[in-house]
């Protein structure tokens, strides 16, 4: 991840199928992830060398610049085989969106170096304008949930733009954020990720002294211009839709535990394993029904979103409340299937040797991000009424 752009990975043909081949592998490891708190360095580097880490970075920087549903069915695979693991490529394909951000001599030096970006969109920094040693800022502040902190090589902190000790206010009144991308280095990481779920995702906090950020490593993350050419910087709510699809992946993961404790455990009062049982039979069916349906709703409208002519994709308002909306269904319709396998299968699921005891912990972790909050759903309804959504990356 140190390398050179001449060195970095090519991108395997089929990520997917890539994903899939280390599924068995990243499954082996998912207790010492989940004890360590952390990606292990073997694995980091095994997603790293497929270059599953870069898909949504642009080929002009080294990265696979695939398809937006192609890159959240690597994350997808990789959840449903450990949900940390999955979390972790997850949030590296968003900070990715960074790189058609800013001027490709900045994102070069991050990315094209293999670069892995944590950070956080939450404007609780402080960025004062500065002309010394060059143009750009002092940043300085404290952020949490930095997933992938353990391996990331560059943060990004979301900061309140200053003039000397005044914030400086748009047109509206509303503050002036920039997000400010920093080195590994400039930052101190603060162990602070002790959770019921995602435990191995190192989302800690971070925090750096006053450190010059030039101004081509900060930008607004709402309402900038693309710096690149890339059709996905324009159509912004699929660079999120791996939420859905890490949900999808422990749903499908549930799924298919249940399956295998059904037919493996024999029912209480009774010398038939548990599959034998209506109740059974109707819960399986049920949680197999809520995960399917969601993820076609959820590929098939980022599909649209993506076949749109190039002129139309960013005034397609209500595809892209879709493509939002379906993202939602796929965390909550997830959630709900964990929720009823898990409750089905009694006192099995409750012990911490039990995959459906971390997948009951991890969904409903991933369930508590903004990004997949009820206020997006809100939104998508306002949007369906003929009125504004009201909420960022519409």
């Amino acid at each position: 991840m140190t390398t050179s752009s001449a060195a970095l990975p090519a991108i395997e043909l089929d990520p997917v199928a890539k994903a899939r081949e280390l599924t068995e592998y990243v499954r082996s490891l998912a207790p010492e992830i989940e004890a360590s708190r952390r990606i292990p360095a073997e694995l980091v580097d095994a997603l790293a060398r497929a270059g599953l880490f870069h898909l949504l970075v642009p080929k002009s920087l080294g990265g696979g610049e695939v398809h937006p549903v192609t890159a959240a069915q690597v994350v997808e695979e990789l959840a449903f085989a450990d949900g940390s693991t999955g979390w972790c490529v997850m949030l590296a394909h968003q900070t990715s969106g960074f790189a058609g951000l800013i001027p490709e001599e900045h994102a070069r030096e991050i990315w094209g170096n293999g670069g892995i970006v944590a950070g956080t969109a939450r404007p609780i920094g402080r960025a004062v304008v500065t002309d010394v040693p060059a143009r750009g800022y002092m940043v300085s502040g404290r952020w949490p949930f930095a997933s992938g902190s353990s391996h990331a090589t560059w943060f990004g902190g979301e900061c309140v733009v200053y003039d000397g000790d005044a914030p400086r206010k748009d047109a509206t009144g509303n503050d002036v954020t920039r997000m400010c991308l920093v080195p590994r280095e400039a930052v101190t990481i603060h162990d602070t990720w002790h959770t019921m779920g995602l435990r191995g995702t190192a989302s800690h906090d971070f925090s750096m002294e006053p450190t010059f950020v030039p101004e081509g490593k900060a930008f607004p993350m709402i309402g900038g211009v693309p710096a690149h050419p890339w059709r996905l910087y324009r159509a912004m709510p699929l660079l999120f839709i791996n939420h859905g699809s890490h949900s999808l992946g422990i749903g499908r993961a549930a799924v298919a535990e249940a399956k295998e404790l059904m037919r493996t455990k024999i029912g209480w009062g009774t010398d038939k394993p548990l599959r034998e049982q209506a109740r059974m039979q109707l819960v399986l069916a049920e949680a197999v029904a809520l995960v399917e349906s969601a993820r076609c709703f959820l590929y098939d409208s980022a599909n649209t979103l993506w076949d749109a002519p190039e002129e139309e994709i960013e005034v397609r308002t209500l595809d892209r409340s879709h493509v939002r909306l379906a993202n939602n269904h796929a965390a909550t319709a997830s959630l709900r299937a964990v929720d009823q396998l898990h409750s089905a299968l009694g006192t099995t699921s409750i012990f911490t040797k039990s995959p459906l005891d971390r997948q009951f912990r991890d969904i409903h972790t991933a369930a508590a991000h903004v990004m997949v909050g009820p206020v997006s759903n809100e939104a998508a309804g306002r949007v369906e009424l003929g009125l504004e959504p009201g909420f960022p990356f519409f």
